[in-house]
């Protein structure tokens, strides 16, 4: 996984803790995380998805939820960093 996208895992796992609910605004998430490049987040948020660290239901990654792998990731890259 690139440095961008555990950025964007990092902070879809900080937003469900802080309540945000399991659907989250994904692309808004993203792009705050990446500066807000949305090319980028768009880009990342395509590779998760496609890798299974990411669902959404809707076209543009607008919103969607961690899955289980994602959450895993990012709860092992906040004990490794």
């Amino acid at each position: 996984m690139t440095p961008d996208a555990y950025r964007v895992i990092e902070a879809m796992a900080w937003s469900e803790r802080l309540g945000s609910g399991p659907v989250l605004p994904l692309k808004r998430i993203a792009a705050e995380a990446l500066g807000g490049n949305g090319d980028l987040a768009a880009r990342v948020l395509a590779a998760l998805d496609q890798e299974g660290w990411v669902h959404t239901d809707t076209m543009g990654w607008q919103s969607g939820w961690l899955t289980p792998r994602g959450r895993t990731a990012a709860a092992l890259h906040d004990r490794t960093a």
